[in-house]
Parts: structure tokens; sequence; C-alpha cells
């Protein structure tokens, strides 16, 4: 099996620097167009490509194409726990693989199935202008529950990292989504230079949380290969000299 070693911290700094680049390429596009009403086809066209709340461009592709990153690496760290018999592999398994199904949610906005049958229960106006938002609460809330004692589990800063990529995750795909439809719903034009900042910075939110749960991740494959190193040679025949 191929193996790549990178160093957490710069796998991350350079996640971020993509995430930063491409927020700020999106804003810049936004602010001609909308802030100084540029609308040459060649300048519209370049905003279709690196919008970053718009879907099959640029920045939707590099989202993808990091959570199917993320749920590989946490898949293959819950299989390797799971041959070693450590604990909480099930654990990082069921991560792995809810990392890739947002990957494919990235691509076919599967999200948008609940709108139909949400919107009949919580209406379609407010905070739930989108109603999948509604769907999403109770599920984040589960996980929430299900995970609770594998965070404790985990070292005090792993723990803390998970959490702070998580917080990013959802406080964007879902938190600023509730506020940006609470906007939306109060007057405020989904095409305008407000709602327009805040779906940056939600979407910039959605890129960094998985960037720094994949460094985490990748630190904690690391450690785990150091332990096994280790105790392979605590354990082999010491030849004389």
């Amino acid at each position: 099996m191929l193996r790549v070693t990178v160093r957490p911290r710069h796998l991350f700094l350079v996640l971020l620097g993509a995430a930063v680049v491409l927020s700020a390429l999106s804003y810049l596009f936004l602010l001609l167009t909308v802030a100084f009403g540029v609308d040459a086809g060649a300048v519209v066209s370049a905003r279709k490509f690196v919008d970053v709340n718009a879907e099959t461009n640029l920045p939707s592709w590099y989202s993808a194409v990091l959570l199917t990153v993320t749920g590989l690496v946490t898949f293959e760290v819950g299989r390797q726990a799971l041959v070693e018999g450590r604990r909480w592999a099930w654990h990082w398994m069921v991560l792995g693989a809810g990392f890739c199904y947002l990957s494919l949610d990235e691509l076919v906005a599967l999200h948008e199935r609940f709108v139909g049958p949400m919107t009949a229960v919580v209406g379609d106006s407010g905070v739930f202008k989108y109603a999948w938002v509604a769907a999403a609460l109770p599920a984040v809330v589960l996980v929430a529950l299900f995970y609770a004692r594998f965070l404790l589990a985990l070292p005090r800063r792993t723990a803390a990292l998970v959490l702070l990529a998580g917080a990013l995750y959802v406080g964007g795909s879902v938190g600023l989504e509730m506020v940006a439809n609470a906007l939306s719903d109060s007057g405020f034009s989904e095409q305008g230079l407000l709602l327009g900042t805040l779906q940056t910075v939600e979407e910039a939110c959605e890129m960094v949380g998985p960037a720094l749960f994949l460094a985490v991740v990748a630190g904690v494959s690391q450690q785990a290969r150091t332990v096994d190193v280790t105790s392979a040679s605590s354990t082999s025949p010491v030849r004389a000299a």
C-alpha cells in the first residue's frame, strides 16, 4: 500500500491557503459584479466559475475532492483500528462514510430531496426558508450524542480540534445558512452584497472545517503507526554485538 507522510500542520496550512484563495477570488468577482456593477461577459462567466455558492464549478469540485479524501483517510484509520483490535474503530469508519456521503451531496445536492417533505412540516419562511436545514438539525444532535464518549476518549487537544472542525463545518452549512434564510425572508436580496458576503463566509467555513479535520486524522494515523513501530521494536529480539 502506498503511504504518503506529511506533517499535519503543513497539510492544514496548504488546504487553508486553498480555501482562502478560492474564497477571495469568489468575493472579488462578487464585488466586481454586485458592488461595482461590472456586467462584461468575461467577468460574469469568471464569477460563475469561482463562485463558492454555486455548483459544478471550481470551488464545488475542490470541496467534493476534499470531503472525499477526508472520508477515505478517516475510514482507513478506522479499518486499521479494526484490524488491530483497537477501540472506536467503527466510530472512525462511520465518520469516514459520512464524509464520503457529504462529498456526494456536494456534487449532486442530495439534501435538496428533503426540501419537499420538510417544507410541509416547518414551512418555507424564516430560518427554514430552505427546509432541508430542519432535517439537518436533528441529524447533528444525533451525531453529537453518538460521538460524545468517543470525543471524551480522545486526547484533549485532538478532541478540541475535532470539535472546532465540526463547529466550523456545521456552523457554516447549517448555522449561517439559517441566518441567511432569515435575512432573505426579511427582504434582503439573495443577489445582494450582504447575503453574498455571508454566503462566502459560510462556504469558507465548509472548506476550512474538513481541512482541519483531515489534518487531525492524519496526525492520529501517524501517531498510531509510531506506536505500532515502537511496540514492534520493543518486542523484537536484541542481537548481541
